[in-house]
């Protein structure tokens, strides 16, 4: 039997048209990585290395940052809290719910009487689009007219004093109509689950730089462009608010800046692989609707490089064992040097930077749980988020929301 397995696995990886499937995976999945990812590093890098003052000279227009809220954890406070403490000298906030009966409640309405640039907005529920996005839609159509620049932020998000007097900068100099970030986690118990959230988002956030579009985190834009491309009809049919917002702003020729200096930190308590598999397959589904390029793009990606991962260690091991030959190893170490490389880099760009030893191997351990969710999304149609479910067609729009509680 030992005789047998092994002579299946020396002409597995024999010389000629093996070599080639060999070869296949490992050099589409290292030289693409390479190339976006590496692009997005030196440009996060390079922006958050150059030291600038914000302009003072700069106006000061009346900001409304709208905030849509679903539950409360125990970082609740100070996350909110730090929305409400800018540095800015004329901006609202507004929180979005759902109804009265959200256990948030009580918190923002200690808000509300602490600050008096705070507002809570009660939406009702949605039966025909994301509950986000008809949260937004309707609070963004009961605002003061007064308001020249709207910001989303994504309640889970916490900001430093300053961060929207510099976000909103590019957009308050006339530079760019709109402009937006993304955000680090920050796993408060350093566990895997958690630190492969931390990477996924970190390599997210490495893309957007090259392709430069919303995806969660924070979005500033002025009112008036947001008006113009009627953005809220889109909302109000579709099933998540960044990616739509993106493909209207691309269709528009609108050039959205992303400013890697001004992210947002996410903290994370004890993360299990359940709330992992639940991130990942909003980062994943939603593109499947919304971007579906994109989406295929990242589903064939993420089978390549675990492949790859897999046949690179295989090829090592037998070659240790004498069944194959060296190209087969060099090949195989080429591919472990590059991906150590990125994955160390991608580290230096989160904050805070977590052990070295749990980020590089918890790297693997993501490219299995990923290419999972990523394989699973093929046969899915709809997308569960926020104790519900979304039924979704082309472009992302809704056709049936039914709630989980209930199904």
């Amino acid at each position: 039997m030992a005789f047998i397995y092994s002579e299946f696995l020396t002409r597995l990886f024999s010389f000629g048209s093996h070599f080639g499937l060999f070869c296949l995976p490992i050099v589409f999945s290292l030289v693409s990585a390479s190339l976006l990812l590496w692009i997005g590093i030196s440009r996060i890098t390079k922006a958050r290395s150059s030291s600038r003052l914000v302009d003072s000279q700069l106006p000061t227009p009346l900001i409304q940052i709208l905030v849509p809220l679903k539950g409360i954890t125990s970082h609740s406070k100070k996350i909110l809290s730090s929305l409400l403490t800018q540095d800015y000298p004329n901006y609202r906030v507004i929180f979005i719910l759902e109804d009265q009966l959200d256990p948030v409640i009580e918190l923002v309405r200690n808000f509300c009487s602490s600050y008096p640039h705070v507002g809570i907005f009660f939406s009702g529920k949605s039966y025909h689009c994301g509950q986000k996005n008809f949260g937004l839609a309707r609070a963004i159509s009961e605002l003061d007219p007064d308001v020249e620049i709207l910001v989303f932020c994504d309640s889970s998000n916490s900001a430093d004093p300053g961060w929207l007097t510099r976000i909103s900068e590019p957009v308050r100099s006339a530079k760019f109509e709109v402009c937006t970030t993304f955000r680090s986690f920050s796993p408060q118990d350093i566990n895997v689950p958690g630190v492969c959230q931390a990477i996924y988002a970190t390599t997210v956030f490495a893309l957007l730089t090259v392709t430069p579009k919303p995806w969660g985190g924070g979005t500033v834009i002025r009112r008036k462009t947001f008006e113009r491309l009627q953005v809220v009809d889109a909302w109000s049919e579709t099933v998540v608010d960044d990616l739509v917002l993106g493909n209207i702003l691309t269709k528009a020729k609108i050039q959205v800046h992303v400013s890697p200096e001004n992210f947002l930190s996410t903290p994370v308590k004890k993360q299990k692989f359940s709330g992992l598999l639940a991130f990942l397959d909003r980062q994943i589904l939603f593109p499947k609707f919304t971007n579906p390029v994109i989406w295929g793009f990242t589903v064939i990606w993420h089978i390549s490089i675990c492949v790859s991962l897999i046949m690179s260690t295989c090829g090592l091991f037998l070659y240790s064992l004498g069944y194959i030959g060296p190209e087969y190893a060099v090949l195989g170490l080429i591919f472990w040097i590059g991906v150590f490389a990125l994955v160390l880099a991608l580290r230096y760009l989160n904050h805070p930077r977590l052990p070295i030893l749990k980020w590089i191997y918890s790297f693997p351990i993501l490219i299995m749980v990923a290419t999972f969710v990523c394989f699973r999304s093929i046969f899915l149609k709809h997308i569960d988020w926020a104790g519900k479910r979304y039924y979704c067609g082309r472009g992302g729009l809704v056709t049936k929301v039914k709630d989980l509680k209930m199904s």
